[in-house]
């Protein structure tokens, strides 16, 4: 089988990262794998494309929106050589279904990325999920996702949900129990913006420190937002952390690594206190890592952590409900902890294998290919 993937660059970002470990995982079971992307100056996770010598199409499209982006991709699509192409992201999907307007026999999975609640205008939102029409399947990383659509949008009979996939074998499986809650080492991995809710951790480590008398140390590994809203939150966390000497002194910013493996070895938990989330990367990593992960109580997190045996959910709106679930970590006991991490190791190995999400869409693949487009039943039905 011979698939296109497209994807907006391959930077850093989670979605670009599962986008290439499905292009490597296809490529190791014998299909012929090609990539396009846009903004070809982003290249974290290029050099695994260089090893598997997998082809990538570029085109440097520039600010705002591109007809040249369309006119590529449906070159591409148009003549044949594909016999399946997969877009992950908003605006690479939005490209892919519009270049299917012109190569309408193209065979086009469209992959949705995170929750709809990070829709910011309602209009761009019912443009964007009208434009699925032109797709043959809708693929959502959380089930969460999976289940609003459904339930709001006429895609119930070519819509799945693929959980992200990665290689435990790298992660170590070996408890690592902090020595007393005081010497706690938090990691937080994400972009630093308001979604991902730096400033009700910071306010719900003060509260913890007032009830426990110390503050865990917490390490946060991101890039900064650099849009409008985003510069102005970031200046919002770094106020609100000069007020707060004892919490300023135990929060570590770090730079962005590509050794996740290594820096999850060296803390005892996750911390993720976003307010929504397709399926967080470094959530899955920290299970395969055999970590307990506090999260918040939103989207599919809840499936991932199951409250009390994988770690400890809480309401990211509250820093009193963050406060409450770090005690609850602290209290675990040494037996406790234990079970927790071989609990997280083996919801891991059993359902966030990068070989499971590779079979998944191989399977879907055949699917796709198997049935007319979806689009041409949707038609029969009734549907615009």
């Amino acid at each position: 089988m011979k698939a296109l993937l497209v994807v907006d660059h391959f930077g850093s970002g989670g979605a670009q990262r599962q986008i290439v470990a499905l292009a490597c995982g296809l490529r190791r079971r014998g299909h012929s794998v090609e990539m396009f992307a846009y903004f070809p100056r982003h290249n974290f996770f290029r050099p695994r494309l260089d090893e598997q010598q997998i082809v990538v199409h570029e085109y440097d499209k520039g600010s705002g929106f591109s007809l040249g982006v369309v006119r590529k991709l449906a070159a591409l699509m148009s003549d044949g050589q594909f016999d399946i192409v997969v877009s992950y992201l908003t605006s690479p999907n939005v490209y892919a279904e519009l270049a299917k307007l012109i190569a309408p026999h193209a065979k086009l999975i469209v992959s949705e990325r995170t929750s709809h609640l990070d829709d910011k205008s309602l209009l761009s939102a019912h443009l964007r999920r009208w434009m699925h029409f032109f797709a043959d399947h809708v693929v959502t990383n959380s089930q969460a996702q999976c289940d609003w659509l459904r339930r709001k949008w006429w895609l119930k009979n070519k819509i799945s949900c693929i959980y992200n996939g990665l290689d435990p074998g790298p992660f170590a499986t070996d408890p690592n129990v902090p020595a007393s809650g005081e010497g706690l080492r938090l990691l937080a991995l994400g972009r630093v913006g308001p979604e991902k809710n730096a400033l009700n951790l910071i306010s719900g480590l003060e509260l913890f420190r007032r009830e426990m008398g110390y503050v865990p140390e917490v390490s946060w590994i991101g890039v900064r937002d650099v849009s409008d809203a985003g510069r102005e939150y970031c200046q919002r966390v770094d106020e609100l952390l000069e007020t707060l000497p004892e919490v300023r002194r135990r929060w570590h910013w770090m730079d962005l690594t590509a050794d996740i493996p290594r820096v999850l070895r060296e803390h005892h938990a996750l911390i993720h206190p976003s307010f929504y989330e397709g399926l967080p990367n470094v959530v899955c990593e920290a299970l395969a890592a055999g970590m307990p992960v506090l999260v918040s109580n939103v989207c599919d997190h809840p499936r991932l952590i199951a409250d009390g045996e994988r770690g400890f959910l809480f309401n990211p709106a509250e820093p009193s409900s963050i406060s409450a679930a770090i005690r609850s970590l602290v209290q675990l006991s040494r037996d406790d902890w234990q079970t927790f991490s071989h609990n997280a190791r083996r919801y891991a190995e059993d359902n966030l294998d990068v070989e499971k999400m590779v079979t998944a869409y191989e399977t879907l693949f055949v699917k796709v290919l198997a049935h007319p487009a979806d689009m041409n039943s949707a038609t029969r039905k009734g549907y615009p």
